[in-house]
């Protein structure tokens, strides 16, 4: 495949300004088709064998990934490359029992798929999490007409709501944002552990399930909850 040429700004922008990020709000889409023709070349450096010889043949992932749509953290912090993880996302990485898409996901990962590990990841300053925290809800509703996203984050402010003597003792607002999402992480795993679904997978020995939150300070992972019980980490 020949090297196409664009008519490009907004890439050089980014590298003369020394930004970390490849695109931005002023990227065209030249601009992203070039970022992924380079993303190509990068990944054929290292992995001459990945597109043609593994995910042209189809796809055979280890692991569900589910994670929050935030735009600072995907399946990619596990180090993982094209081929290697199923990936759900959702705002404050919500497990609602009536999400269909939720549950055909779960279907789809662990009987067809068959992945035997299955990943909840949240992580610090979620913006759906800090809305609830704030007292911002109700004004997306009023205020902003975001009226979907104001239902939506009703099941964060439940939560704030039972937690909220614990939260208030908390000497300041990113160590109440902390505890806050961990408190969504063990909501949303333990939806995750009675899905029939997922308990007759790890009731088989086919499916291990782990709760993670992802710190976008450092990029780094904290086990929060586990099934089966991990009682130690090396």
């Amino acid at each position: 495949m020949p090297h196409l040429v664009y008519e490009n700004t907004t890439t050089l922008m980014n590298r003369k300004s020394n930004t970390p990020f490849t695109l931005s709000k002023q990227s065209k889409l030249p601009d992203l088709l070039q970022a992924n023709e380079e993303w190509v070349h990068s990944i054929n450096q290292t992995h001459p064998t990945l597109f043609p010889e593994h995910n042209a043949q189809g796809q055979e992932p280890h692991t569900l990934f589910i994670g929050c749509s935030d735009s600072r953290y995907n399946e990619n912090v596990l180090g993982v490359v094209p081929g290697e993880i199923f990936t759900w996302r959702s705002i404050a990485n919500l497990c609602l029992p009536d999400d269909s898409t939720f549950l055909s996901t779960l279907e789809y990962a662990i009987i067809c798929l068959k992945v035997n590990k299955l990943v909840i990841c949240g992580h610090t300053d979620c913006g759906g999490i800090m809305t609830c925290l704030r007292g911002g809800r109700e004004a997306l509703k009023s205020q902003q007409n975001c009226h979907s996203l104001y239902q939506y984050l009703g099941d964060i402010d439940q939560l704030y709501s039972e937690h909220a003597n614990e939260i208030d003792q908390l000497p300041d607002e990113r160590t109440r944002g902390k505890y806050l999402c961990i408190q969504n992480l063990k909501r949303q795993f333990n939806r995750l552990v009675h899905n029939d679904i997922v308990r007759n997978a790890i009731k088989k020995g086919q499916l291990e399930v782990y709760g993670l939150l992802y710190n976008v300070d450092t990029g780094l992972l904290e086990t929060v909850d586990t099934l089966p019980p991990v009682t130690s980490i090396e």
